[in-house]
């Protein structure tokens, strides 16, 4: 019975998620923090404050949607519409109805007066300031002359250095986009995420398999059942759920083996309590349930 229990807490000490202090790659990380994370419940903002505040709550891997300026520079924004200026708190002038603007003006722009638009200089620059950090892309166009700029871009701005190019991990959206990048750079990971095609979850499949450096797929809550997962998983490919900000969701979605989550507001540190707790309450029951049996 006592080597019984030590065993039982043994496991109980094992978190069911884990964000390991050195990381070897991108993949060892279950949570992806959604447009650089969420900041003062706000979610969407992609700004450099939400990359430190969720940098400091543990977050590693982070997703940003990047959008070209009028004068043709990356930066972290989501859209040009009218509606993402009002929803980060941007005040326009009659004369601004939407639509890119400059980048020196994004920059004056600040979203809800305090917040900082990211160029991808800065992320550049964040790249070499934390050496453990990862960013996937949300670059949003199917245009193939656009996706090679985006790209174009990314890479020059990076030097071609590959040590900072492996930290870049471009999400696609069709399978045409993958060879497009690959003819500006040939990126040592993809992420093929699932919202904006139409294809059958055989067709992805079948696409994945076909090429090794899609290392997972992304997906809305609605295409996560257990026969996809389990396909996906059979391939060796990770499986992502987007955009979770619930643990009980979370666990409802592990459970048909699902391996991480884009979120906008749960930490690391949030998750593996959740799990530790989950467990120890459950190895209480076996635990009480053992004895009860011998008594």
């Amino acid at each position: 019975m006592k080597k019984w229990l030590a065993a039982l807490l043994f496991v109980i000490c094992l978190p069911a998620f884990s964000t390991p202090a050195l990381a070897s790659g991108w993949t060892d990380y279950n949570l992806v923090a959604h447009a650089l994370g969420g900041i003062d419940q706000k979610a969407y903002t992609n700004s450099y404050e939400a990359f430190e505040t969720n940098y400091e709550k543990g977050q590693r891997l982070f997703e940003i949607d990047l959008q070209f300026t009028s004068d043709g520079y990356l930066i972290g924004r989501h859209d040009w519409s009218l509606y993402a200026f009002q929803s980060l708190g941007q005040t326009l002038t009659p004369e601004m109805t939407g639509g890119p603007l400059p980048l020196a003006d994004m920059k004056e722009l600040k979203m809800f007066d305090k917040y900082n638009v990211l160029s991808f200089s800065d992320i550049v620059d964040l790249l070499h300031e934390y050496p453990d950090i990862y960013f996937i892309t949300d670059t949003k166009s199917i245009d193939k002359e656009t996706i090679t700029a985006q790209f174009g871009q990314i890479v020059e701005l990076l030097n071609e250095d590959p040590y900072l190019l492996k930290r870049i991990i471009p999400q696609i959206y069709n399978e045409g986009m993958y060879t497009t990048i690959e003819n500006v750079y040939p990126f040592e990971s993809y992420v093929y995420t699932l919202y904006q095609t139409t294809d059958s979850n055989q067709k992805v499949l079948q696409f994945v398999k076909k090429h090794p450096k899609i290392t997972a797929v992304t997906m809305p809550e609605w295409r996560a059942n257990a026969s996809f997962l389990g396909s996906l998983k059979k391939i060796n490919k990770l499986s992502f759920v987007h955009t979770i900000n619930s643990l009980d969701e979370m666990e409802k979605y592990k459970s048909r083996g699902v391996y991480g989550f884009y979120t906008d507001f749960v930490t690391p540190e949030e998750l593996k309590t959740y799990y530790v707790q989950k467990t120890q309450k459950s190895a209480g029951k076996s635990v009480q349930t053992a004895v009860s049996k011998k008594n």
